[in-house]
């Protein structure tokens, strides 16, 4: 067997240098680019130009040659790099890909993204037929030269116009929602025929049974992922969260993507294609982590893909484009025939015409999406370096107009009513979405578990998820097991507890309840709380001790900590909260506001003050000295959680006396049965303390204290 002779260190040394200066510009280009309100790529890809034959090899040759070398060994590793990116960026793109929008799919994004496809394909096609034979890379295979320029023609841009819509703020309105269904539709299109044609090219004739060949294999890769790896994620997902190892999921995630990608590479269809469809099957399993996909997307969005922006840019050679004569005849057909033919389908499908041109708008950018078709054109040999050069500037124009011209066609769209009460309603949610909680609550058989029950029991009222109680026993001896067994006395405590929980529920969905053994009681509760719930329910710590505090301490989503007692009520009628106008006065601002639209409670903020004042209707305060004003602005911080709620609470001022708390004095009183607190686990070494005030809290309050501590990452990136 002959020797595998190692890379030499000049060419490591030359990928280090091209790498970091690929890396370094791109981040320069982007952070400009998103400084006047462009989208990233645009930047990162203008960076890859300049350094390329265009900008730094032009005006100084000999050091371009120098780091950018014409060896085609040194440049395919370089290239490996950039595939790697690829491949990954469309295994997000496919993640972002909600495949269940089409089945709620409405007439008007359906037509829109059917002629939005078929006019600028077809358009497309008819410019390669009449391209002159300088463009044209291999003039015996026209036919299939002017098929792969209709798709580039066709696709659109999932990210590039998810990102332009979450600029504008345009996610939660008719026409967001609207240009996301088509192009969920555009994106699926455009890669099925992408993929059917770079199979045919891949073999460099077009024959019928070759095509037909691709469409089985394509058939056979696609039922295989639907009824074979699906199945398969799901559970392996769910096993994975009790592996020690952390970030199992995420690596599943990648291995599982690279293999469907190698898959679709064999059998005759780019691999780019497995990836995105890893990542739509990936989409629908719902054990899925956000925090691994985050991660992921941290890694790709700042490292790799940005160098194969950079990549692709280092191939385009703005010079060879002689006039710019064709470049503006392709970008004309492209802009014309996404223009037309969105604005005609949308206007069919009952929309008025600026609500039509504002879909075709966002759906004109190409974005990432033409540039790794025109990657897999050049590597195919269907593109000559002129015609890449076009395909990828018609890219960035078009992902540069697209912002741009839906700001100003936006102007024109009216705001409906129910679109105002839906982005109302998404304001005033931070932590807990009433229509989506997911709440865990883990028991040990206290009384503190029975208060936290009722108060996950509303939360799940009107939550498509029911509430999760579950039971952890600590793994015992084998003698001390076989004692139990024998008794009996615990596990009937349990069931009977367990029975006690489920008679809180209040017309809520019954809960979901499961009891396993774990050496570590903590670590099975946080391994639990890592699957996707949104809030975790305890005991306070004077009943659980460490186990509360490693909880604290590890939680991967909000928690809340209740102090209950023995005979406590069912159900709270008179909450009170404490607040000082905070992110965590909104964070217990909110969950008292959810369990009273449920419970039917009320509420009442207290708010500290110079002097006493009476009771008063909230927003309907005295104007203003200087510590009105204060008490103003810390209502309007927490003011969302109340827009679109039919709670309307009571605004109690409290003297402030520095002998004893306000607070305690106006709990001492017997009015509220639940006092509600927003608090950060102020630890030090390892003791859990939430603040003095709230340490006193749980110790004296005659009634039951929920002390809320939200996870401050989940509310500045909500999933």
């Amino acid at each position: 067997m002959e020797a595998i002779k190692p890379l030499g260190g000049h060419a490591v040394f030359l990928l280090m240098i091209q790498l970091a200066l690929l890396l370094a510009a791109a981040r320069a280009g982007a952070e400009l680019c998103k400084r006047v309100g462009l989208p990233a790529v645009v930047g990162e890809l203008a960076s890859g130009i300049l350094l390329g034959p265009s900008g730094f090899g032009a005006y100084f040759p000999r050091p371009f040659r120098a780091i950018f070398p014409l060896q085609q060994a040194q440049f395919q590793l370089l290239d490996v790099v950039g595939t790697l990116g690829m491949v990954l960026l469309l295994l997000l793109t496919g993640l972002e890909t909600d495949v269940r929008l089409l089945r709620n799919l409405g007439r008007a994004a359906f037509i829109a993204s059917v002629l939005g496809m078929l006019v600028p394909f077809g358009m497309g096609f008819a410019l390669g037929h009449f391209m002159p034979v300088a463009y044209v890379a291999q003039p015996e295979h026209r036919t299939l030269f002017s098929l792969f320029l209709a798709t580039a023609m066709a696709i659109s841009a999932m990210p590039v116009i998810a990102k332009i819509l979450m600029d504008l703020r345009l996610m939660r309105r008719n026409i967001g929602l609207i240009i996301l269904s088509a192009g969920v539709v555009d994106d699926t299109a455009g890669w099925l025929v992408l993929s059917l044609i770079a199979g045919v090219a891949s073999q460099g004739v077009v024959h019928v049974g070759d095509m037909g060949r691709t469409l089985l294999a394509m058939g056979g890769f696609l039922a295989a992922v639907a009824f074979v790896l699906y199945p398969l994620s799901r559970w392996f997902l769910g096993v994975a969260a009790r592996f020690r190892v952390p970030d199992t999921d995420l690596v599943f995630l990648v291995v599982l993507s690279l293999l469907c990608a190698a898959v679709t590479e064999q059998i005759g269809i780019h691999a780019v294609f497995g990836a995105f469809v890893a990542g739509v099957m990936f989409r629908q399993v719902p054990r899925l982590r956000h925090e691994a996909v985050q991660r992921l997307e941290s890694f790709v969005f700042a490292i790799l893909a940005p160098v194969f922006f950079g990549i692709v840019g280092l191939k385009v050679n703005l010079w060879s484009l002689g006039g710019g004569r064709m470049l503006g005849v392709v970008l004309a057909v492209a802009c014309v025939g996404k223009f037309v033919g969105v604005t005609a389908g949308a206007l069919w499908g009952g929309l008025r015409f600026w609500e039509a041109l504002s879909i075709a708008v966002a759906m004109n950018a190409r974005g990432a999406m033409e540039l790794v078709v025109a990657t897999i054109g050049l590597s195919l040999g269907l593109l000559n370096q002129q015609m890449f050069s076009i395909i990828v500037m018609v890219a960035i124009i078009t992902s540069f107009m697209a912002p741009l011209l839906l700001r100003l066609t936006m102007r024109r769209v009216r705001i409906t009513e129910e679109e105002e009460q839906r982005i109302l309603a998404a304001e005033s949610t931070r932590l807990f979405d009433p229509q989506h909680v997911r709440a865990l609550l883990p028991t040990a058989g206290s009384d503190d578990a029975l208060a936290a029950a009722t108060i996950g029991f509303a939360l799940s009222k009107r939550s498509d998820s029911a509430l999760t109680v579950l039971h952890v026993a600590a793994d015992a001896s084998p003698w001390r097991r076989l004692g139990r067994m024998f008794a009996g006395t615990k596990a009937n405590g349990i069931d009977a507890h367990l029975g006690r929980i489920r008679e809180l529920r209040d017309g809520a969905p019954a809960p979901q309840t499961s009891q396993r053994t774990a050496r570590a009681v903590s670590d099975a509760i946080l391994e639990e709380a890592a699957k996707g719930y949104d809030v975790l329910l305890v005991g306070a710590p004077r009943t659980h001790g460490g186990v509360v505090e490693d909880i604290v301490e590890s939680t991967p989503c909000h928690l809340v900590v209740v102090r209950g007692h023995a005979g406590g009520a069912d159900r709270f009628q008179n909450i009170l909260v404490p607040i000082e106008g905070g992110v965590l006065s909104a964070a217990a601002v909110e969950l008292a506001v959810r369990y009273a639209e449920a419970a039917g409670a009320e509420v009442t903020l207290a708010v500290l003050t110079e002097h006493r004042a009476p009771l008063t209707s909230f927003g309907e305060l005295p104007p203003s000295e200087d510590q009105e004003a204060a008490i103003a602005q810390q209502l309007e911080r927490i003011s969302h959680v109340f827009r679109t709620s039919s709670v309307k609470p009571r605004v109690l001022r409290l003297e402030y006396n520095p002998g004893r708390s306000a607070v305690e004095k106006e709990i001492a009183t017997g009015q509220y049965d639940l006092i509600v607190v927003g608090a950060e686990n102020r630890a030090v070494q390892h003791r859990l303390f939430f603040g003095y005030e709230n340490e006193r809290l749980i110790r004296k309050s005659p009634a039951t204290v929920a002390i809320v501590v939200p996870k401050l990452a989940r509310m500045a990136h909500p999933s």
